[in-house]
């Protein structure tokens, strides 16, 4: 009996745990992310311009 629920206790909490990591990970991160570095690519095409035109 013990070693039932522990299994299953166990099962839920990784299940969980996993199911958290992608909803953090690709509901946050992965966006912010995205932001940032297209960020940083239209600040660098920006300064390449600026270098350009004199």
């Amino acid at each position: 009996m013990l070693r039932r629920n522990l299994v299953l206790d166990l099962g839920i909490a990784l299940g969980l745990g996993f199911a958290m990591a992608n909803v953090y990970w690709y509901g946050f991160h992965m966006p912010r992310t995205n932001a940032r570095d297209s960020y940083y690519a239209k600040l660098e095409q920006q300064k390449a311009e600026a270098r350009g035109q004199k």
